[in-house]
């Protein structure tokens, strides 16, 4: 006996309504997956680090792409100032060469200035801007220290550490970028000085890794990968820089006596999807004790 009419009407708005209702469960769960912010907190102990460092709170933003996390970026700035930073470190890709919004970056770099010191340096994306001057100025005028091959003193209660800010390689000539020699030679002048300081590297991209380590810092924060865009198993997929299956998208990497942390960043570029991947703000909490 064939259907009745009705009966097979019932099936297919059935069948229809179950689609929409997996469309609209699969596109709240990708919202969320990029929009809802991720804190991963580590303790790094360095018997380099002065005791007056103690429970200092870093926190990394890496990777914004001009992203927004609520109106003037609330939503970001909120979750910060809940983590009590001593510093904010900014490790490149605060905006996007393909849509650069200068006042959308300075709306949340204005906010982060008013909860702790903001130290930044640039990366791939900054380097490919005509206007990036005009970003630094902005930076440097709300009070930003720029870190462009460059060093500073983070001093605290009677202690200090040192910053080194080392700019992406797009800023360099297109014949030197992949020329490890420069970048060798840079982070060995940065690095000239008293032996038992405590160092702290920001560089955009992880896949340099080897290089930092040869230089001798003891700790790296960097981004770019995106975390790997979509993650299995804790394995990112694709990375600019490193390709299918990278090896450095997220966490903590050893070599020797170099540690490198990598955010997973905040935002996205060419790609504009994450899946087991939420958007990552990197907390370090020093300790003069411990490795």
């Amino acid at each position: 006996m064939k259907e009745n009419r009705p009966s097979q009407w019932r099936k297919m708005t059935a069948a229809v309504a179950g689609g929409l209702g997996a469309a609209a469960g699969f596109a709240a769960f990708c919202r969320w997956q990029n929009s809802s912010l991720d804190v991963t907190t580590y303790r790094c102990g360095s018997h380099k680090l002065p005791s007056s460092f103690e429970d200092f709170v870093l926190l990394q933003v890496s990777d914004l792409h001009n992203k927004r996390f609520g109106r003037h970026q609330h939503g970001l700035l909120d979750r910060l100032a809940a983590e009590e930073p001593n510093a904010i470190l900014i490790t490149g890709d605060l905006v996007d060469c393909h849509r650069t919004n200068i006042a959308q970056a300075m709306e949340f770099v204005r906010g982060a200035v008013r909860l702790a010191p903001v130290y930044y340096t640039p990366g791939n994306h900054e380097g490919r801007l005509a206007v990036y001057p005009r970003l630094r100025e902005e930076l440097v005028k709300a009070g930003v220290r720029v870190l462009e091959d460059q060093k500073a003193c983070l001093a605290y209660r009677g202690g200090f550490i040192e910053l080194i800010g080392l700019r992406d390689p797009r800023f360099l000539p297109p014949e030197e970028r992949k020329n490890s020699q420069v970048l060798e030679k840079k982070l060995e002048q940065l690095t000239e000085g008293e032996e038992n300081v405590f160092r702290l590297l920001l560089s955009h991209r992880p896949e340099l890794f080897p290089i930092y380590q040869k230089s001798g810092v003891d700790m790296v924060l960097c981004g770019h990968a995106h975390g790997g865009q979509f993650r299995l198993l804790h394995q990112g997929i694709f990375a600019p820089g490193q390709g299918v299956l990278p090896k450095y998208t997220g966490g903590v990497h050893v070599q020797g006596s170099t540690a490198m942390v990598v955010s997973r960043g905040l935002g996205n570029s060419e790609f504009p999807l994450r899946l087991n991947n939420r958007p990552e703000i990197v907390k370090l909490i020093l300790s003069h004790e411990g490795e």
